[in-house]
């Protein structure tokens, strides 16, 4: 029965990439693994327990295979609310439609009853345990109480997870905590920012390689700091060609999962959830509907898919497709498999996602010890983790001019590089604080850097926000992108959780291109000044 379950459970998700071609469900073999040890013990707590425990897939799986049939995405925690809160009019909904979903009940139940009868056929044969009963009821307990100490950004739904996975979650999330949480889009009233506006023009690039970095400060890279240890010295040999640029960028979050689906959908304002939920702006979107093939690859597991346009992606690799490999090779492999991309043919829209400079920054160049050159002036932690980060900055300094090298040898006219990183980080200074997560300066500023063939770009003479490098690429996909709420010398840095109340810092960009940061405040807070000054 262990190799039976996993087997019916995810054979929806399988039909479903039959049936709707934009879902893509990445292989996740650790999590088929837990659901075979799953069943075998469930096999052995009882018929009662095996029925009540179909019986709760059941009710989660037609909720979310629902979801996923009418919005194209996983159901996220709060979502679940709106369910039970709005349920006679997804009802009526479900009837009217129902010749075009009439599939999603039998998917939901039919596996499970298939399960339920193939125990009641064997349930003689098995061994009855207790150690089953409490197997079970320790797997199901595991997400509600980590539910209790972590955020709601641990527990959104990515597009390529199994769906009974993302059930789980969501639903366990909910449970404990989402009942009488509110979603950011009950805070924000409807059409109280103003839709962009894109326009297409002719002048698209051919190629697009687009490489976001996890954990780099603009500050810890000497290419912008000199007061550091020379630890991009390879990067700074570009320095005279005029096709590269570089400069310091403020990042549009302080977490990875609020930065990339604020980048990849070119959300600027606060609580503006709508442009992470319609894709109307997104960069996976715009190029694919302007001819290119579109690539992600992410030293990262595919946690960091969510809502950053997977049904517009062609191919993608996560840390999941080749642990092995991204274990022992990192940032390396991302090198090889963008090399072994065929980028001279058509129009391609290429991203890279690093994994390094996370902590532990030790271990991002521990397969690289030529990169362990600067060594901690004393035993302290401030002296340990700079210089750790640092060593790690000189590995990315490598693979980056690696990247730029090759994308050079391509020779494809009119095509651009870039990067980028995700937020910055806090390494003691000035506080004592370290990691990220926190709406500082410290986190948030990060490096831009550019190799462009093609058409001279105006870049702003000191910050460009992510939002700006969002639309640059946007630009060279195709697009201009025109946004009525703000000028463009205001943006935003957001806080952690996007779907809940959260706080973020307004930044204003002055004449003489330096920066003004107002002190953190809420959505709630922001929300309500601006519907009394209207």
């Amino acid at each position: 029965m262990g190799v039976l379950f996993p087997l019916f459970v995810l054979l929806p998700d399988y039909i479903f990439q039959l049936i709707y071609p934009n879902v893509h469900y990445l292989t996740d073999v650790v999590f088929i693994l837990v659901i075979a040890v799953f069943g075998f013990f469930l096999s052995m707590s009882g018929i009662w327990m095996y029925i009540l425990c179909c019986g709760l897939f059941i009710f989660m799986q037609l909720i979310q295979l629902g979801h996923i049939a009418y919005f194209s995405r996983p159901i996220n925690p709060l979502d679940i609310g709106k369910v039970f809160n709005e349920f006679s009019d997804i009802y009526s909904a479900s009837v009217t439609d129902i010749d075009d979903f009439w599939f999603i009940p039998l998917m939901a139940i039919l596996p499970f009853l298939i399960l339920i009868i193939l125990e009641f056929k064997w349930r003689k044969k098995l061994y009855f345990s207790v150690v089953g009963i409490l197997a079970v009821i320790i797997f199901l307990g595991v997400k509600p109480e980590r539910a209790t100490r972590r955020g709601l950004h641990h527990f959104l739904p990515p597009e390529t997870r199994y769906s009974i996975h993302n059930s789980i979650n969501s639903f366990s999330f909910y449970l404990v905590r989402g009942m009488d949480k509110k979603n950011i889009r009950d805070i924000v009233p409807n059409n109280f920012y103003k839709s962009y506006v894109v326009e297409k023009h002719d002048n698209s690039s051919n190629l697009v390689i687009f490489v976001m970095g996890e954990s780099t400060s603009a500050e810890k890279m000497h290419i912008f700091n000199n007061d550091v240890n020379p630890d991009t010295p390879l990067l700074e040999k570009f320095i005279p060609d005029t096709h590269f640029y570089y400069q310091k960028a403020v990042s549009g979050g302080v977490s990875t999962h609020a930065s990339l689906p604020i980048f990849f959908n070119l959300m600027k304002e606060p609580g503006n959830i709508n442009k992470l939920l319609s894709y109307d702006t997104n960069l996976f979107k715009l190029a694919k509907e302007n001819g290119y093939k579109t690539y992600f690859l992410s030293a990262y597991d595919m946690k960091q898919l969510n809502l950053i346009g997977v049904p517009y992606i062609d191919e993608m690799v996560t840390s999941e497709s080749n642990p092995r490999r991204f274990k022992t090779e990192k940032e390396d492999y991302l090198l090889d498999l963008l090399k072994s991309l065929d980028l001279k043919q058509g129009k391609n829209f290429v991203v890279l996602n690093f994994r390094s400079v996370h902590s532990p920054y030790e271990k991002n160049y521990e397969h690289h010890q030529e990169f362990n050159v600067f060594a901690p002036q004393n035993e302290s932690r401030f002296a340990e983790e700079n210089a750790a980060y640092e060593n790690s900055i000189l590995y990315i300094d490598s693979v980056l001019a690696q990247m730029i090298e090759y994308f050079k040898s391509l020779n494809v006219e009119n095509s651009q590089f870039i990067f980028t990183s995700d937020h910055a980080e806090m390494l003691g200074i000035p506080d004592g604080r370290y990691g990220h997560n926190q709406l500082l300066k410290q986190a948030m500023i990060v490096p831009f850097i550019m190799y462009n063939i093609g058409t001279k770009t105006i870049l702003p003479k000191d910050y460009i926000s992510h939002y700006e490098i969002a639309k640059l690429i946007a630009f060279y996909l195709g697009y201009d992108v025109k946004n009525p709420n703000f000028a463009e010398d205001d943006f935003f840095v957001h806080g952690n959780n996007l779907f809940e109340e959260y706080q973020f810092l307004q930044i204003h960009r002055n004449e003489d291109n330096t920066i003004n940061i107002d002190k953190p405040q809420t959505i709630g807070t922001y929300i309500r000044q601006k519907t009394k000054k209207h």
